[in-house]
């Protein structure tokens, strides 16, 4: 467990996110949509582990509820670290994500996303 994620294990400009949209790889889950794209050359040579963007629309809810899925998918990755190297993951929020309960709800979707995102094509 890590006591969060790093600079150097997040997605931080707006290009890199549409990097990862225009050539990414879809893959759905019920409150979430994860986008896979193979990292550039640049990440890669750092040595850096994947790389994780969390995108959370004002289409889920208010700014509370936006922040508070944020935390929950945010905590889940500290917890689990699954992004595999060399990746950038961009995780967009569903509609629906507004009704996740808790922790527990989020990592019942985020594990059958992490299981299909290490078998993605990218």
């Amino acid at each position: 467990m890590s006591p969060g994620i790093r600079k150097t294990m997040r997605l931080r400009r707006r290009q890199d996110y549409l990097a990862v949209q225009r050539s990414g790889t879809k893959v759905h889950g019920r409150h979430f949509l994860a986008l896979v794209a193979a990292s550039p050359a640049g990440a890669v040579a750092a040595g850096s582990l994947g790389r994780l963007g969390i995108t959370v629309t004002k289409r889920v809810g208010n700014a509370v509820t936006r922040n508070r899925i944020k935390r929950l998918v945010r905590e889940w990755m500290r917890l689990h670290g699954w992004v595999p190297a060399g990746r950038d993951v961009v995780i967009i929020a569903k509609e629906g994500a507004a009704t996740v309960r808790g922790l527990a709800d989020v990592a019942i979707d985020l594990e059958r996303l992490a299981a299909r995102v290490a078998t993605a094509r990218c």
